[in-house]
């Protein structure tokens, strides 16, 4: 017998609450975790291009949602860009994030240090794409090769090194919103996704 007081231990079938931080954001929209369930089935694929490229196709139907992201993931910041975290897999797998541009912010150039897929949501940002080069002196070197703009609704995706080297900025007169889904848990540290280039 219990009474309110006593505690009720947790039972094979009972669900077990994620970490304090992860999960999905508390106003997260259904569409962000049915995105999170997917990306959850595909964790264990066995090839880094496969993965972007299944994750990027179920990102696809979220940049579509128009009452996707609640008010307090559209805030932007005076300093840079902004990053909401939607969605932080419990187990420390895979986290989604809202970025909010302001005109006038962007990235350095950088790699990732997990595979990605990033869609467009609103806004239309610039992308800067480029060569990198390891020298010997450990130093790396950089040739930009085009710089794009793309649209709502289009996707693209990254791997892991430095084989897509790119910067995103915003030179637009309206603020922007990029979706991006990486292969690390970004809660501890947020800034771990990008590798940061010695130029």
């Amino acid at each position: 017998m219990t009474t309110d007081n006593d505690e009720v231990p947790p039972t094979a079938a009972s669900p077990r609450a994620p970490p304090a931080g992860y999960g999905p954001h508390p106003e997260a929209h259904p569409a962000v975790i049915d995105f999170a369930r997917k990306v959850e089935a595909m964790l264990d694929s066995p090839s880094q291009s496969q993965m972007c490229d299944r994750v990027a196709e179920a990102l696809r139907p979220m940049l579509a949602v128009a009452d996707l992201l609640p008010e307090a993931v559209r805030r932007t910041s005076e300093d840079s860009y902004r990053k909401h975290v939607l969605y932080a897999c419990p187990e420390k797998r895979f986290t989604l994030l809202a970025l909010v541009w302001k005109p006038g912010q962007g990235t350095v150039i950088h790699g990732h240090t997990a595979w990605g897929a990033v869609g467009v949501y609103e806004g239309t940002p610039n992308v800067a794409v480029y060569d990198c080069l390891l020298r010997e002196d450990g130093r790396h070197e950089v040739r930009q090769i085009k710089d794009i703009r793309v649209v709502p609704g289009e996707l693209a995706t990254v791997r892991r090194g430095l084989d897509d080297v790119h910067r995103i900025y915003n030179d637009t007169r309206e603020v922007m919103i990029t979706l991006h889904a990486y292969g690390r848990d970004l809660v501890d540290s947020p800034d771990s996704i990008n590798l940061h280039l010695s130029l």
